[in-house]
C-alpha cells in the first residue's frame, strides 16, 4: 500500500503506525481495567498487522503501461 513513497518515508510512516497502535493499546488498559494487564500487548499485537498490510506488496505492483489499438474500419 505504500509503494510510491520512498523507503525513508515507508518506515517512518510505518514506525508512527506502530507506536500509535501500542499507546492507544496502552490508553485503552487505563481506561478500562480489564485490559490493564494486555492493552499495550494487545496494541504492539494489533500494530504489526497493520504495518504488515502498510508494506506487503510494495514491490508488487509495478505501473503498467497501457497501449491502446485503434481499429481502422
Amino acid at each position: 500500500m505504500l509503494g510510491p513513497l520512498p523507503p525513508l518515508y515507508r518506515y517512518a510512516v510505518c514506525a508512527v503506525a506502530f507506536v500509535g497502535c501500542v499507546g492507544t493499546g496502552a490508553w485503552l488498559g487505563l481506561i478500562f481495567p480489564q485490559l490493564a494487564s494486555a492493552g499495550a500487548g494487545l496494541g504492539a499485537g494489533l500494530g504489526l498487522v497493520i504495518v504488515a498490510l502498510l508494506l506487503h506488496g510494495h514491490s508488487e505492483h509495478r505501473p503498467t503501461r497501457v497501449r491502446h489499438r485503434l481499429r481502422h474500419h
